[in-house]
């Protein structure tokens, strides 16, 4: 062990030996939060090495409380916008929902809508009229209604109004709360105007709702199956 210390410069070099190591495993984390941390302890041991130097290299200790407080910002507004969508009905679901996106884009999401709950028989979206808002259920069930007649249900986790939002056209279907309802409007206006202003949101966004019809195509082809089987 004292020949590798020897090696890196000795117990005196200990400190940016360790600022190095720290700073070289924070390229491999993908979550923000701790790559953040590691930094921080990072430069930390960056500063201690410079004020064991004789020479006092002010100019990168000073550099380095800059960067920590850059990134000490970061981490807070970062821990603020979890505590909002802990804290926000639905903001947990959401998360779930989008995962692609941080928590600082998912809190800017939640700025497009509102959270509320629906009566048995509220309307979401009326077959052959725009629709305005993406809803996606935080709690209870929906049914989908094609020319009156009971096509599909909406869970929670699944989103309603995604069609219009993707294509522009009327809903094609109508949606209906079969029982009390919790959902998260996204107005769809907003939404795209988000979409065109961040690439990270628009491909978010589309992949998610993507991989939601994908899914409902599934169950209604598997729906279509079950009904052409002989009794």
């Amino acid at each position: 062990m004292f020949d590798v210390l020897e090696t890196f410069g000795g117990w005196y070099d200990l400190p940016a030996n360790i600022s190095y190591i720290l700073f070289a495993i924070s390229f491999f984390l993908t979550n923000i939060f701790w790559l953040r941390i590691f930094v921080i302890v990072s430069l930390a041991f960056e500063i201690v090495y410079f004020a064991m130097s004789s020479s006092y290299l002010y100019t990168g200790m000073i550099w380095d409380v800059i960067i920590i407080l850059i990134n000490l910002y970061r981490l807070i507004t970062l821990l603020n916008a979890r505590r909002i969508l802990g804290s926000a009905s639905g903001g947990y679901l959401l998360k779930q929902s989008i995962g692609e996106l941080d928590d600082e884009n998912l809190v800017e999401l939640m700025k497009l809508g509102e959270a509320f709950d629906l009566t048995p028989g509220a309307l979401l979206t009326e077959q052959g009229k725009p629709v305005e808002f993406v809803y996606l259920v935080a709690a209870g069930h929906a049914v989908a209604e094609v020319a009156g007649v009971e096509v599909g249900r909406i869970n929670p986790g699944e989103f309603v109004g995604e069609v219009s939002f993707l294509t522009g056209i009327p809903a094609t279907a109508t949606v209906r709360a079969s029982e009390q309802l919790s959902v998260i409007a996204l107005d769809s206006l907003k939404l795209s105007e988000a979409c065109a202003a961040d690439p990270k949101v628009s491909a978010a966004i589309h992949q998610v709702i993507g991989n939601a019809l994908a899914r409902k195509l599934v169950a209604s082809n598997r729906q279509i199956v079950a009904e052409a089987r002989p009794a």
